[in-house]
């Protein structure tokens, strides 16, 4: 329970980002009627606001204020739950007139709930200081309440207050060590506070230093976090981003931004340098070390300001300069030292998070090992490329006789991609169809005949393989290409979203779902996620992950012989040519090969002491770190490290089920003659 809190409270501080005027023009409550009738007419069900939306809408904006329930009390909520149809149709009416009454009634209430929060938080600060940062305090005892819910006095409130900022300073015990921790309570304290009234802010309508905003401002905040419930209550994966989210996103899908190329995190001394990112102009001019400490930014000083903050400051457009000042901490052989740098921002194309390799020596080859960390597609860089040249690459180190697809945390990206990617492994044929509300179709292929693999392969998967990542899975598992390896069935999400984000010329960044997609064998994904063949247990496998979209599974006709219904009568030609005579047929040796790699793989697993103790949660201490989430996002444009134990059993025991595929196939082939 406690580590879910420290998991809460991480969300918290990432939930808002300050908006800038430059960077998005001002909303006015006028223009979420204008921006939500354009999700809606792309929208898979909903084509207007209804009441069920609008109750939804109205759940999820008190909702997204206080995901944590430590600001609110029930009593202060209870009249804007459950409301009558009556009072749902006059809010819709409102709606359609631009008047957001009851929005703004709420909004006042948190206002009163923060300001109590503030009061409450330091007095729990000042009186309670020593006691927190104690070693030994027992946070446990807090636990007397289902914290789902709201509280219901200001007592079980302020309990609820003082576990949170207990939960925070115990993850910065964890990342710091004890040592770090007693010498600097004032800035751990300091830092918590500039993080939650970053994201208080932008509910009182205020800047950093607490003046209010120009009522144009405060106007377009609102708008943004009414826009943001609405647009979320269609369904799970519509969502409306502002201009920053919008910038982040495009930069896991396109795998490139502008800037200068330094990864940052929050630390008790301050904002330190994490790493340099190749290619870009601060690794180029080889002056900033990883440690250094951020002091100024264009003569601006960044101490006491938001870690969110500092980085919306750095963010610019390519060629424009800025001047960076760091400190560099006293090491053995040199004092502390102060310098500064101006650095010219540049395109940058990220070169980490896309594809890593590693590879097994067997027999007289390798098993190799490829993990994709999601489905981009950017200037001159793409999924499709990035794993045809890692399998390549692979081949210069020896004969590949296996190999594993790692997708355990991949959550998809472009849908195209997962098409070129999964084309890589077949011939020619359907990868996966599309279905959109008005019944059409459509049927993605791969066309061009050519496989950079053939051979024992595995996808490797957990409940955290989404989207893109699961049509890659579950189309090779219906050619019985591949084998699907892992937890028992990934994240289950089998909808299609069109999105705003990669649009230069949208002035409105959000994703909304327009259908549904199955694979060549008919199935869907949705809610029941991609099953393994093989179970492996990963480290989410007794977590509650998965769709939670209301958009049940049904089935389509497989499309294994592709009857090209869809193709223009003057392109069919072409296809039946070159095409149809190519089209991968469905295989069944992988998985006739299923009873005794499941029977070998089992009994591995019940032999492993480590893994039978990952299993029930007692791992040594030193791998159970390895094993645990990542609590406090380091910004890194790409993406998180990932971890799965120290030596990873998981992937261990894959390579283990190639093995086997690898031995069985030639015992059949010698079988053969």
């Amino acid at each position: 329970m406690f580590k879910k809190w420290i998991m809460l409270v991480c969300s918290i501080f990432a939930a808002y980002i300050p908006l800038g005027a430059a960077e998005q023009d001002l909303l006015k409550t006028q223009d979420v009627d204008r921006i939500m009738k354009q999700i809606l007419s792309e929208h898979l069900g909903s084509k207007e606001v209804t009441d069920d939306i609008m109750q939804h809408a109205l759940d999820i904006f008190i909702n997204q204020f206080d995901q944590q329930r430590v600001y609110l009390l029930e009593s202060e909520i209870l009249p804007y739950i459950n409301l009558n149809k009556e009072n749902l149709d006059k809010m819709i009416a409102q709606y359609k007139e631009g008047n957001f009454a009851v929005y703004k009634q709420i909004n006042e209430v948190f206002q009163k709930a923060i300001l109590r929060s503030r009061k409450i938080r330091d007095s729990i600060e000042k009186k309670e200081k020593d006691k927190l940062f104690s070693a030994t305090f027992d946070s446990s005892k807090l636990f007397n309440k289902n914290l789902d819910l709201f509280a219901q006095t200001e007592d079980e409130l302020q309990n609820r207050i003082l576990l949170n900022l207990s939960a925070y300073i115990e993850m910065q015990r964890e990342k710091f060590g004890d040592s770090e921790i007693a010498k600097s309570k004032d800035i751990i304290l300091r830092n918590y506070e500039s993080k939650l009234r970053e994201f208080e802010n932008n509910y009182l309508y205020q800047n950093d230093q607490g003046k209010s905003l120009s009522p144009a401002e405060q106007e377009n905040l609102f708008s943004i976090h009414v826009l943001k419930a609405l647009a979320s209550s269609l369904d799970a994966h519509t969502s409306y981003y502002k201009a920053n989210e919008a910038y982040d996103m495009r930069v896991r899908l396109q795998k490139e931004f502008q800037g200068i190329g330094i990864g940052l995190k929050s630390t008790p001394e301050g904002i330190a340098v994490t790493r340099l990112i190749e290619g870009g102009p601060a690794a180029k001019n080889g002056t900033i070390e990883p440690g250094d400490i951020l002091i100024s930014l264009d003569g601006k000083t960044v101490v006491g300001s938001t870690f969110a903050n500092v980085i919306d400051m750095l963010h610019g457009d390519t060629n424009t300069s800025v001047k960076l000042e760091f400190k560099r901490p006293a090491k053995k052989d040199q004092a502390e030292k102060t310098y500064e740098i101006t650095l010219k921002r540049e395109e940058i194309l990220l070169s980490t998070d896309r594809v890593d390799t590693n590879y097994i020596p067997f027999g007289d080859g390798i098993i190799g090992e490829v993990t994709l960390h999601g489905f981009y597609q950017g200037d001159g860089v793409s999924s499709e490329q990035d794993v045809k040249n890692a399998i390549d690459s692979l081949r210069k180190k020896g004969k590949l006789k296996g190999l594993i697809l790692d997708l355990r945390e991949n959550t998809g990206g472009f849908l195209s991609q997962a098409v070129k990617v999964a084309s890589l492994f077949i011939s020619n044929g359907v990868i996966v169809i599309s279905k959109y509300a008005n019944g059409e179709e459509h049927f993605y292929r791969d066309v061009d005949s050519a496989e950079a693999y053939e051979g024992p392969l595995v996808i490797l998967t957990s409940k955290t393989t989404a989207s893109a990542a699961e049509i890659v899975a579950q189309a090779l598992q219906d050619y019985g290409i591949a084998l699907v390896v892992g937890d028992e069935h990934t994240y289950g999400k089998g909808t299609i979203q069109t999105q705003t984000v990669t649009d230069n010329q949208s002035s409105s960044y959000f994703k909304v779902t327009v259908g549904e997609y199955y694979t060549v064998s008919g199935k869907t994904p949705q809610k029941q996620g991609v099953k393994a063949d093989i179970v492996i247990p990963s480290r989410w496998h007794n977590v509650n992950i998965g769709e939670t979209d209301a958009i049940e599974p049904d089935t389509i006709p497989p499309s294994y012989k592709d009857s090209l219904t869809d193709i223009k009568p003057t392109e069919k030609a072409w296809y039946l040519k070159y095409y149809t005579p190519t089209i991968q047929q469905k295989t069944e040796e992988w998985r006739k090969m299923l009873p005794a790699l499941r029977k070998n793989s089992e009994k591995r697993l019940e032999q492993n002491k480590n893994f039978q103790l990952f299993l029930k949660g007692s791992l040594p201490k030193e791998d159970e770190d390895a094993l645990s989430v990542e609590e406090e996002s380091e910004w890194m444009i790409g993406g998180k490290p990932k971890t799965f134990g120290l030596d990873d059993m998981q992937m261990k025991e894959a390579v283990n089920v190639v093995e086997d595929m690898i031995m069985l196939h030639h015992i059949e082939d010698k079988a053969r003659g």
